[in-house]
């Protein structure tokens, strides 16, 4: 085997010295753990993401559009237009003609959004919070970590 064909990572010979590596497998687990959740519901992680920042969005602001949702969320406009598609047509979220702006559209919880939001929000904190109980009293500093890296 010539030289350029090894594996080059100064983690070669052991990967649990990867930040990167360990986060992604964490990452993994808790979401796989989410995912699962989520399915007795019918709908995806990334649509939870959507519906419950909607309605956090919705308490502070009198209308939430696309673009908001998207900066919010950090997840890319084109993205979220196809998750309020799916949305949509599960009848959870509705979109109208923003008040602010005619070209605009403003997004809104279904009565039915909120029942699901109101359903799956419990069920996700309650998993963060046996995920993530293993950290005690680490996990105040762990959250600065992660808002600092946010």
């Amino acid at each position: 085997m010539s030289k350029d064909n090894r594996f080059s990572s100064q983690f070669k010979h052991d990967s649990s010295e990867s930040i990167g590596f360990v986060f992604m497998k964490t990452y993994a687990t808790w979401n796989s753990l989410i995912k699962n959740s989520l399915k007795q519901y019918s709908i995806t992680h990334p649509q939870f993401i959507i519906l419950t920042t909607l309605a956090y969005l919705s308490e502070h602001f009198d209308e939430v559009t696309q673009v908001t949702l998207s900066q919010h969320a950090n997840i890319d406009v084109v993205t979220v237009s196809q998750i309020l598609d799916n949305l949509e047509k599960k009848i959870l979220v509705k979109r109208i003609t923003s008040v602010k702006d005619s070209r605009a559209k403003s997004i809104q919880l279904t009565d039915n959004g909120y029942i699901m939001v109101n359903k799956t929000t419990p069920l996700v904190e309650k998993i963060d919070n046996q995920f993530f109980s293993c950290l005690g009293e680490d996990i105040t500093y762990f959250h600065k970590m992660l808002l600092k890296l946010s």
